[in-house]
């Protein structure tokens, strides 16, 4: 499994459900990118293998706001 594969398993199943299928897999890279690019030590450690239960909360919290944030501003929310 790929780092942006573990980061998007820990987004909220209905903010998913909610991106039409169209725009879904830009709006997963172009986060993981972001959150790449940012937060490049948090990013790392979810390719260098399994990250610590911190840093998977960490993730969470970060992914999932950057995804109601970005809903709330297409009003998908």
């Amino acid at each position: 499994m790929t780092a942006n594969d573990q980061i998007i398993a820990l987004v909220k199943p209905e903010y998913l459900k909610k991106i039409p299928k169209l725009f879904r897999k830009h709006a997963t890279e172009s986060t993981c990118k972001l959150i790449a690019r940012e937060h490049a030590d948090l990013y790392k450690a979810f390719e260098d293998g399994e990250p610590t239960e911190s840093q998977k909360q960490e993730m969470t919290n970060l992914i999932n706001g950057i995804f109601e944030e970005r809903m709330k501003k297409h009003k998908m929310m």
